[in-house]
């Protein structure tokens, strides 16, 4: 699993899916807007895992979605735009 940004990592799974492990709901949501709305990036499912005042969301991709191109449309923003969303509810 690589950080690419503050509370973001991204990871293939043994199947070669990708997927992004988000620190925070309001960070996901952004997230998942930005790469469906702006990159014609969506993703196939997701799930959580609760933490303590809040949950880690995790967004699997289809097969055909690339570690390459999911990493280059996040690496659009800077560590500080995606600190100060996080921020929002922490």
């Amino acid at each position: 699993m690589k950080q690419i940004l503050p509370h973001i990592k991204i990871a293939q799974d043994e199947n070669g899916r990708i997927f992004l492990v988000v620190d925070d709901y309001e960070l996901f949501d952004f997230i998942d807007d930005f790469l469906s709305e702006k990159c014609d990036i969506s993703y196939e499912y997701q799930n959580s895992t609760e933490r303590n005042g809040g949950e880690i969301m995790n967004m699997y991709f289809p097969i055909s979605v690339s570690l390459k191109e999911v990493e280059e449309n996040l690496m659009r923003f800077s560590a500080d735009e995606i600190e100060n969303i996080y921020r929002l509810n922490n």
